[in-house]
């Protein structure tokens, strides 16, 4: 008789409204799909963002009936769930909590948000008064960015530094490298546009760059809206830069994959100093990455080493003299490498199934 074996079950408990936060809801359910092709059955638990989601979330923890559950955290909320955290560890299971932007960032993001003092001085205060506390009743914590010291404050063990991951299979990759003749270096920017993006130091370093005796000349396509759209866009008539810089709105799809395919290099964020991040992991990078294009950047990356080839990695400062000498001091080869062997890496380093491993190994299960 061939004994049946059960498989596993793994959970994501999140507050969300997937309308309203389609590229989150989108990275949720990749990182499902590589639970399921780790060989676990995966389920997704959506609860709305109204009043009384804690009670939800409660409720969802006390009744899971599987193996590992992952709870995207609720940032400045986390205490709420102590009590049941610590009942679930008591009925064996293992909890994963993910931190998806640092709580230290995370602090600073509620004390600029847009809403009432009273309301901001409680998100803060709940935020700084529970510090670390929740995640001792974790099994994992999944960090993506180092957090800063109170937070991580008994917790550096529980703590796993990961990379973002993506569906490679999902992301189209471009065919060939367009040619580069040294006269015209064309970059591509895809970024729900906001201050810690940089894309300000970007244009202004173009300006500089392109206004000198140089035979190279800058080019540079924005793809996406945000917060500074506006601003930037100002800046560039400003500066006088429309010849050289062209804002194309939302793209997807053959019109994105187009852009792609035109791009001697992609950039990434500029700017994670502004966030007070030193690190990070970008979507953003490891799609430029599965489509075959090598891009720019600042700061370190858990899955890009500071010797990645076609990874350029600039001071992570304010200073636009690392981008002006970037461009005078141009070495074309971090164009040589062809978009197959970066969709390898991306395979090999970058995809959702590759991190479920990796995630599922260090809890021990």
């Amino acid at each position: 008789m061939i004994a049946i074996v059960q498989k596993k079950k793994i959970s994501y408990l999140v507050s969300l409204d997937k309308d309203k936060s389609p590229g989150v809801y989108k990275k949720i359910v990749g990182t499902l799909q590589g639970v399921e092709q780790s060989g676990y059955i995966s389920e997704l638990v959506i609860k709305d963002t109204n009043p009384g989601f804690l009670a939800q979330f409660v409720e969802a923890i006390d009744s899971f009936d599987g193996e590992v559950l992952i709870i995207r955290s609720l940032c400045q909320y986390n205490f709420y769930l102590i009590p049941a955290l610590i009942r679930a560890k008591s009925r064996g299971k293992k909890v994963i909590l993910d931190i998806p932007t640092p709580n230290v960032v995370a602090f600073k993001e509620l004390y600029n948000t847009n809403t009432s003092w009273l309301r901001k001085f409680k998100d803060v205060s709940y935020l700084a008064l529970s510090g670390p506390v929740p995640f001792w009743f974790s099994t994992k914590i999944l960090q993506y960015a180092q957090e800063g010291s109170w937070f991580a404050l008994g917790n550096h063990k529980r703590t796993l530094l990961v990379g973002n991951g993506i569906n490679v299979a999902a992301i189209q990759e471009r065919k060939q490298a367009p040619l580069f003749d040294g006269t015209c270096l064309n970059l591509v920017c895809v970024a729900s546009l906001n201050y810690w993006h940089g894309v300000d130091r970007l244009i202004k370093a173009m300006a500089i760059f392109n206004s000198e005796d140089y035979r190279l000349k800058i080019h540079l396509k924005i793809v996406g809206n945000g917060a500074v759209l506006t601003s930037l866009q100002e800046l560039v008539e400003e500066l006088s830069m429309q010849k050289y810089i062209q804002f194309l709105g939302f793209l997807d799809g053959e019109n994105l994959y187009q852009e792609y395919e035109a791009a001697h290099l992609a950039v990434g964020s500029l700017a994670l100093f502004r966030k007070n991040l030193n690190s990070a992991s970008e979507l953003k990078s490891r799609e430029y990455c599965a489509a075959g294009i090598p891009f720019i950047g600042v700061g370190d990356d858990p899955d890009f080493p500071p010797n990645t080839p076609f990874r350029t990695q600039l001071p992570n400062r304010e200073n636009i003299n690392d981008l002006t000498d970037f461009f005078r001091n141009f070495n074309p080869d971090c164009l040589s490498y062809s978009p197959n062997q970066l969709r390898k890496f991306a395979w090999q380093n970058l995809d959702f199934s590759v991190k479920m491993k990796e995630i599922l190994n260090a809890v021990g299960d």
